[in-house]
């Protein structure tokens, strides 16, 4: 089964700040909770819809998938044999069962599922993408979900060879990496499931098989093993671009209001100041009227020592409204810029908003409806 893990949650408009997101989206094959769902090839499941021995070959949009994955002839052969069905939500949920629910805490979402009653018996399902874009997405679940029929249908000699050299593979992983999170959700508590996980967790998404002889077990399988890692890595770049260019247009938007609001503090304390000074500068001009033609001598304007300056209070009044004059000139000024790039920001706000709901609407395409 295959389940799209996401990590970002739902997209919102930046705030105060943008919450960093890790720059990929991961793909978990198969439920956290794999043990109690049981949805594995080595697993017995509900019977699913009967068999119509008629389907022996595949559908036009399975044959499409069959040859973007690039399956030889014995890989096709198989494939066919698990009836491989394209479905949308409904249909979907009814051949998953209760796994292809999401996770309670909404991180997982099944979007494959290898059903039935296991061994050569299972079938395929893939859920059908909402758009376009998530045309890859059907292809790596086709793929994980086919290596898993391919598996069971190997005899216990060949995984006897191949279990171990799996095992060296995946010792050499890095802790770290977000496959080997895939890999532990997958499998959960069923111990026996864990090899059929590697094998088809590295066929999908690893490519350095690190061992020839590992690598040739996958060889009967494909034609270009590394072209269908490729689509897989393309998957995680339409992501990885698509929240990048958010968070850029987000992070942006935070710097922009928050330059907007200190320029906004900025203006407002010297408004109030150069209207502390106007008031002053007032007050002057009305003694200054009223001493003219009473005390010529106190028309000096007096130092901070007490001693008379060299400008007359006349001239110094006249200054000081050339002065206060230009300052008002400059902070009407910039408070037109300012509204001007206030007005860019909601703008701004209102593009980083689109994108969000864009890509909540490409999320929820990506997984099925819930019932």
């Amino acid at each position: 089964m295959t389940l799209f893990e996401s990590e970002h949650g739902e997209p919102r408009p930046p705030r105060t700040g943008v919450l960093a997101r890790r720059s990929a989206v991961t793909w978990i094959i198969l439920v956290p909770t794999l043990a109690a769902a049981g949805l594995l090839a080595l697993t017995i499941l509900p019977a699913g819809p009967p068999w119509d021995p008629a389907a022996t070959r595949l559908s036009v949009e399975m044959e499409q998938v069959s040859d973007r994955i690039g399956l030889t002839d014995e890989g096709e052969a198989i494939f066919t044999d698990t009836r491989p069905e394209l479905l949308d939500s409904a249909d979907f949920r009814e051949a998953c069962g209760s796994t292809s629910e999401s996770s309670e805490d909404g991180r997982w979402a099944v979007v494959g599922c290898y059903y039935g009653m296991g061994g050569e018996s299972g079938r395929v399902a893939i859920f059908r993408p909402g758009d376009e874009r998530l045309a890859d997405q059907v292809v790596v679940t086709a793929a994980h979900e086919f290596l898993h029929a391919a598996y069971a249908r190997l005899d216990p000699d060949e995984r006897d060879r191949l279990d171990p050299l799996l095992e060296a593979r995946w010792a050499s992983v890095p802790a770290d990496d977000p496959v080997q999170t895939s890999l532990a959700s997958s499998v959960g508590t069923v111990s026996e499931n864990r090899s059929t996980e590697q094998f088809a967790y590295l066929g999908t998404e690893i490519a350095d098989a690190g061992d020839p002889a590992l690598e040739a077990f996958y060889a009967p399988y494909f034609t270009d093993r590394q072209a269908l890692v490729a689509i897989d890595g393309a998957l995680d770049s339409l992501w990885t671009g698509l929240w990048a260019d958010y968070q850029a247009q987000a992070d942006a938007l935070v710097g922009h209001e928050q330059a907007n609001a200190d320029a906004a503090a900025q203006a407002q304390a010297d408004r109030a100041q150069l209207e502390a000074e106007l008031t002053r500068h007032n007050d002057q001009v009305s003694e200054y009227n009223a001493l003219r033609a009473e005390d010529q001598s106190r028309l000096v304007v007096v130092d901070a020592d007490g001693t008379p300056g060299d400008e007359a209070w006349g001239d110094f009044l006249l200054r000081r409204t050339t002065e206060i004059t230009a300052a008002e000139s400059e902070l009407a000024g910039r408070q037109a810029e300012l509204d001007a790039s206030v007005s860019a920001a909601q703008g701004e706000r209102a593009a980083v908003e689109a994108r969000g709901a864009e890509l909540s609407a490409l999320e929820a395409a990506s997984v099925p409806a819930s019932g």
